[in-house]
């Protein structure tokens, strides 16, 4: 995870006078799962309810296809939520990324099952 002033960052950098000083990154691993909706990628499935947002516990969600629903939060795009779990290993990131995604729930829900393998596993 990048913390510090990532905009000051990129601006300084963008001068040609960068200035690593103003972000730190912490140590070992982020894995990123993406819950993409019915039909993605070459099409998507809009309004099905999100249920299990609350569950989530220790990762981030991230809403990229999403819009509010009378009952909620629903799909609205491709790709529905990125899910960002950390860990001090690759193997403890990708079980925690995985185990946050497995209790949200919505009709059609796709996602990729390698996300954080070594190509050698």
């Amino acid at each position: 995870m990048v913390r510090g002033d990532f905009a000051g960052y990129l601006f300084s950098a963008a001068k040609g006078e960068l200035k690593p000083e103003l972000v730190s990154f912490n140590e070992g691993w982020s894995i990123c799962v993406i819950l993409a909706s019915a039909g993605y990628p070459a099409s998507s499935r809009n309004g099905d309810v999100i249920a299990g947002l609350d569950s989530v516990n220790g990762s981030r969600v991230f809403h990229c296809g999403t819009r509010r629903g009378d009952s909620g939060f629903e799909t609205n795009g491709g790709r529905v939520l990125a899910v960002v779990a950390q860990g001090d290993t690759r193997e403890a990131a990708r079980e925690k990324a995985y185990q946050s995604a497995g209790g949200i729930i919505f009709d059609g829900q796709q996602r990729r099952s390698d996300i954080g393998r070594m190509h050698f596993e």
